[in-house]
């Protein structure tokens, strides 16, 4: 055996195989940074997850005003594609119809820059968009064109489009939560 090569190049005997302390210290620094890489990729998805919870919440917020909710008793009322001239003669009822449709306008812009996930707006105010948006998409025509501006409503507008498009919820304005779910279990 050559003293002189066991003494510049280290090894530890593995399995009955010599292997230099190097390639060990190397795969040490791959597990290291394997370990790393999986521990980020983990904390990013709880992260995401813990962002769409406070999202929801906020949501649920802005629905839970009682303007939001008289306002949404006040828009189910209106028969659909209400003419502007009937719309805008009560007071009231422009009134609702402004609220809700600014509050979906910024829900729409949240999902755009995906503060929100379609999904979640969906899932927890998918029909009121969608109602909404029935009874109130002449008046947003007429608006726009009084403007001369298609930037008005753009959003709520956007919004009720992107829910038509790509919803994935297993309820809808046919079918109710309370029959999709009947079988769900805490």
């Amino acid at each position: 055996m050559n003293l002189r090569l066991f003494i510049f190049r280290p090894a530890v005997m593995i399995a009955g195989m010599a292997v230099d302390i190097s390639t060990i210290a190397n795969v040490a620094t791959a597990i290291t940074v394997l370990t790393g890489v999986i521990f980020g990729w983990v904390e990013v998805r709880h992260l995401r997850r813990e962002r769409e919870e406070r999202a929801a919440f906020e949501l649920l917020h802005t629905m839970l005003t009682s303007e939001w909710l008289r306002s949404a008793v006040w828009i189910d009322t209106l028969p659909d594609n209400i003419a502007p001239e009937i719309l805008e003669a009560d007071a009231r009822m422009l009134d609702a119809a402004h609220s809700i449709g600014l509050i979906l306008e910024a829900v729409g812009y949240a999902v755009y820059a995906r503060i929100v996930p379609l999904a979640m707006v969906d899932d927890m105010m998918g029909g009121i968009v969608r109602v909404t948006w029935r009874k109130m998409e002449r008046y947003v025509m007429h608006d726009r064109a009084r403007s001369g501006s298609q930037k008005g409503w753009e959003w709520f507008q956007w919004l009720y489009i992107q829910l038509e498009r790509h919803s994935r919820s297993k309820t809808s304005l046919r079918l109710g939560a309370f029959d999709v779910f009947r079988d769900w279990k805490p």
